[in-house]
């Protein structure tokens, strides 16, 4: 395999679950990572957290954490930035509104932000990515 190719297809594996090398295939296996210690977190606030660069907001509502990507689905304008209401996060650049629990875009439900799995273990919370 040339060297561009293997590049390429190292660019490609970080969107791709699978990656072509050598001859071979690669399973990309996703992982816990740690991002913010649970006591940090508070009721209806977004926290911006970046496991393994990927900007992800964690907020809590009512008891519950979800973990939702950052990037408007629109124009990948920081959510971080929006207004949040109830489970409805509203970005800033354009007032697109998305649902925290499924990611869903209200005026279009087939525009879904990635959802994020997340477990806390010992105090600290980690997301699946």
């Amino acid at each position: 395999m040339s060297e561009i190719k293997w590049k390429i297809n190292r660019l490609i594996s970080s969107v791709s679950l699978e990656q072509e090398y050598w001859g071979g295939k690669m399973k990309y296996e996703p992982s816990w990572v740690f991002t913010i210690e649970e006591n940090e977190l508070q009721e209806n606030h977004v926290n911006m957290v970046f496991p393994k660069g990927l900007p992800v907001l964690l907020i809590k509502k009512a008891g519950k954490i979800y973990a939702v990507s950052s990037k408007c689905a629109h124009m990948a304008c920081a959510l971080a930035g929006g207004t949040l209401k109830d489970y409805i996060i509203k970005c800033p650049c354009h007032d697109w509104r998305f649902d925290i629990r499924t990611g869903e875009f209200l005026d279009a439900r087939e525009i879904k932000l990635p959802v994020y799995e997340w477990k806390s273990s010992d105090g600290k919370i980690f997301v699946k990515i």
